[in-house]
């Protein structure tokens, strides 16, 4: 067997390049490894923050989707949730964990993210906030070489919206769309508004059972589903799916799709719970 291993020749090169591959296999198969659930973001924040809009996006073009959101958070243990923060959060393959990515401070005050298919098939996320002199400055972060980086910072004297893969300055003096052509965002004309948010109301009856105004509401990419609580009973938050953006008890979605939103029964009995249908799609409802 030693004098296989030490002959030069074919035999030896074949069994080296047999080995370099099994563990090349090895490797890919390692990480590749199935990534566990991605956990709640405040475990990964410090103690006492305040998340106050979040979204799973998918920056890398791969599961697992990140995690992005707008967050307060104390200066120092013990202290208020004051400072603004951009936040993402994603999957590390190789030391098969969820960590954070990036922890932006931000001037300004936050506004609710914004994220979309910026960048082709993969998305950025646009952290915008309200300026002292009352106009929005925002940033829009993807990744580069694997990386997040801040790829574009605007100024709008209106809203900030991503409408059909598109930045949109909703200025009051006139609408901007900005558009990535594979190295900058450059100007191009703005698609319409997106239309008004969908009141959805929900109430819970005298037996405390969950019951919903439809089973199914429609929107479009961006537009904004706000479940309404009324009348009397137990108080019961609806929950999303993971895929919802959350926006201060709106939620939102940036892509195509069903997605669900369960209110659930305050007692907690099998089959009780209320299931409402979110149909994302292209075209107006």
């Amino acid at each position: 067997m030693n004098r296989f291993l030490t002959r030069p020749g074919p035999a030896r090169w074949a069994l080296v390049a047999g080995l370099v591959a099994l563990l090349a296999v090895a490797l890919f198969v390692w990480w590749r490894d199935a990534p566990p659930p991605a956990p709640p973001l405040l475990s990964l924040l410090p103690r006492g923050s305040v998340v106050t809009s979040q979204a799973r996006v998918d920056l890398a073009g791969r599961r697992p989707f990140e995690i992005a959101a707008t967050a307060y958070i104390p200066a120092f243990p013990g202290a208020a949730a004051d400072l603004g923060h951009a936040v993402l959060a994603g999957y590390d393959r190789w030391r098969h964990r969820w960590r954070l990515w990036l922890l932006l401070p931000l001037a300004e005050i936050p506004a609710w993210l914004q994220a979309g298919p910026l960048l082709g098939p993969r998305d950025a996320v646009v952290f915008p906030g309200y300026a002292a002199d009352g106009t929005v400055r925002y940033r829009v972060v993807g990744l580069r070489r694997g990386r997040p980086t801040v790829l574009y910072e605007g100024k709008s004297a209106g809203p900030v919206e991503v409408v059909r893969g598109m930045i949109v300055e909703r200025d009051p003096a006139g609408a901007r769309g900005l558009r990535w052509d594979g190295r900058r965002f450059r100007p191009v004309p703005p698609p319409p508004p997106i239309p008004p948010a969908v009141v959805w109301p929900y109430w819970t009856d005298r037996d405390g059972i969950p019951h919903g105004e439809t089973n199914t509401v429609f929107l479009v990419p961006g537009q904004r589903l706000v479940p309404r609580r009324r009348g009397g009973g137990p108080t019961v938050l609806p929950i999303p799916d993971g895929n919802l953006h959350v926006l201060d008890g709106a939620f939102r979605a940036h892509r195509p799709g069903t997605y669900t939103v369960i209110i659930p029964d305050f007692a907690g009995r099998p089959g009780a719970s209320f299931r409402l249908t979110v149909e994302v799609e292209d075209e107006h409802p």
